[in-house]
């Protein structure tokens, strides 16, 4: 399989590619040359290891997540499952909205299981939410934090909302079945709270 590029951000080139005859995705993370160099390779040592750490504590927690193929902490490199699904982002607007309910409920009880399991994702938008095979799969831990607090999963919540304020307004009025499925599954409503506070401080400021 010829490289597609996926992703080039700031932090990492992300790939699809193949791993032993399997579709599969590339994650580099990218040196910065203004670090010293030393720093620089600890930085991506330690990140790499905390992300998949993070994706592995989720798998766990009984959270869909990619499978971890490959680790290749010199190359700063990690080879993950490709999930061949449906981009949440989209498929908002491609679905009816029963489809649409079941999965935005899915993320409330799945965003519960993470947090309950003290994992903060850090990047929870609908681009990084995937649907296949009747589950809503988590994608890009990059800047996931194990031992979360309240903050960091509050965090989660607002700018989740945030993307559903913004980017999907047609929608926003829904985001309240996310917080049920969020509760429901045993989520602490401290962190609605925080979510709550967190977001009329953005707004103050």
């Amino acid at each position: 399989m010829d490289e597609i590029e996926l992703k080039r951000g700031a932090e990492a080139l992300v790939v699809l590619s193949s791993f032993l005859g399997r579709a599969a995705v590339y994650k580099r993370r990218l040196p910065k040359s203004y670090r010293d160099r030393r720093l620089d390779r600890r930085l991506i040592v330690q990140r790499i290891r905390n992300e998949a750490r993070c994706i592995i504590a989720a798998r766990e927690a009984g959270i869909a997540v990619p499978r971890i193929y490959d680790i290749d902490e010199e190359e700063g490199l990690m080879v993950l499952e490709y999930i061949d699904g449906e981009n949440v982002s989209r498929l908002l607007y491609a679905t009816d909205s029963d489809l649409r309910a079941r999965i935005e409920n899915m993320i409330g009880h799945d965003l519960a299981l993470l947090h309950n399991a003290g994992i903060a994702h850090g990047d929870l938008t609908t681009s990084n939410l995937i649907y296949k095979g009747g589950r809503v799969y988590f994608i890009d831990f990059s800047f996931a934090t194990r031992s979360a607090g309240y903050e960091e999963k509050g965090v989660d919540i607002r700018l989740l909302k945030e993307v559903y304020r913004s980017t999907h307004p047609e929608f926003e009025d829904e985001f309240g079945i996310i917080v049920e499925g969020y509760i429901d599954s045993g989520g602490d409503p401290k962190v609605i709270s925080k979510a709550k506070e967190i977001d009329s401080r953005a707004r103050y400021v």
